[in-house]
């Protein structure tokens, strides 16, 4: 447990902000369950995964759990009014520790950081090795593999963390919130907000694994989505996927989603066949909630909008996924397989810290890191 001084100024600010505004139990908009049992590997104690369904007019609902701060189902109509999953998850929670990132909030830094190494103020850092020969999503045990406190603040879902000095090679104490909010238009609305006491980097998205045509379409299902990119440029990256440092035109590319096209239409010109890069999103003004990607799947109608005052998006095709039906069961026994989903993280650009030409993502005291972005749901019929 942290007692510094440092640490309890994060803490009273944070309750000093939520005590501003009325706190509910429970409304009919959103239903508090529980989802699972976790067994905390640090103290052995087994702990109750909490379970948040929040539900919205336009007939959208979400479920979010406090495993990872995380996103395990989305529920959206089709032209037609059926329902169906548009995000990859599972049941229980062991599929949830089995395959990761499913739906997280992920952090402390989000992407890959070359060797896991990087500098402040002069001062070397080393972080945990989880990517082959680089740092990934946190690390080995990043946020989205820990519990969350929780609780219900109006219309959203609160979840808080600390995470406390050189975890998985860290510096510096920082709490961290995230607040999930559903209107009634169909937009999901994410705030992440976290405070640290050292000069430390920090960049959080969710890593939702998307399918509009339904979670269990498949690589087929993904290949019919016609995608739309705000961005003229991305990331070239080497073998390893960390970030060359150049900030590459899309034109004449694969790459290029300026002007919608299918991904079956976009990934064959793609080296390898499959996207897993940042794209630099022409923004107005960073810190302004601004339309990212527009994600169409006509047979059904659904449609998703990405929005973020972040300017990358990372846009990632499932190729890690397993191509054997089976190697991967999810929610009513459907099998995931390579390729039949992408995920939109709205974040910072990767190696960040070790890339002088993109944007900084590190915080000190007294500057907060604060970051939204939304998952807008339409149907056209």
């Amino acid at each position: 447990m942290m007692t510094t001084e440092p640490m309890m100024m994060l803490a009273e600010a944070f309750m000093l902000k939520r005590m501003a505004i009325t706190k509910k139990l429970a409304t009919m908009r959103i239903i508090e369950d529980v989802f699972d049992e976790f067994c905390d590997p640090d103290s052995g104690k087994k702990i109750p995964v909490k379970q948040y369904l929040l539900r919205g007019l336009s007939g959208v609902a979400v479920q979010v759990i406090s495993y990872g701060a995380g996103v395990s189902a989305i529920l959206v109509p089709d032209k037609s009014g059926k329902k169906d999953h548009v995000t990859l998850g599972f049941d229980n929670l062991q599929g949830y520790q089995q395959f990761g990132y499913q739906g997280s909030s992920i952090g402390r830094h989000a992407n890959r950081i070359c060797k896991g190494k990087f500098a402040i103020d002069g001062k070397c850092y080393q972080l945990s090795i989880n990517n082959n020969e680089n740092h990934l999503h946190g690390g080995k045990r990043g946020w989205d593999k820990h519990i969350w406190e929780s609780c219900v603040v109006d219309d959203s879902v609160v979840f808080s963390r600390l995470s406390p000095d050189g975890e998985e090679g860290y510096p510096g104490n920082v709490l961290a919130q995230v607040k999930y909010t559903l209107d009634d238009e169909g937009g999901l609305r994410i705030d992440f907000e976290a405070m640290t006491t050292q000069a430390t980097p920090i960049n959080m998205t969710n890593h939702c694994f998307f399918n509009l045509a339904g979670h269990a379409a498949g690589q087929n299902g993904l290949f019919e989505h016609v995608v739309k990119i705000n961005a003229d440029h991305f990331t070239p990256v080497a073998e390893d996927l960390i970030p060359t440092g150049e900030l590459a035109t899309v034109e004449d590319t694969g790459f290029d989603f300026q002007n919608p096209v299918t991904f079956g239409e976009a990934l064959p010109k793609v080296p390898g066949g499959g996207i897993d890069h940042n794209f630099c999103l022409r923004q107005k003004h960073r810190g302004e909630l601004e339309l990212a990607a527009t994600f169409q799947h006509p047979p059904s109608g659904r449609v998703l909008e990405v929005y973020t005052t972040e300017p990358g998006v990372q846009i990632y095709t499932s190729n890690f996924l397993p191509k054997e039906k089976g190697e991967m069961v999810g929610r009513e026994g459907a099998s995931y397989t390579y390729q039949g989903a992408f995920c939109c993280e709205p974040q910072n650009f990767p190696d960040a810290l070790n890339q002088a030409n993109f944007p900084s993502d590190v915080y000190r005291p007294g500057k907060s890191y604060q970051h939204s972005m939304m998952y807008k749901f339409k149907v056209e019929k």
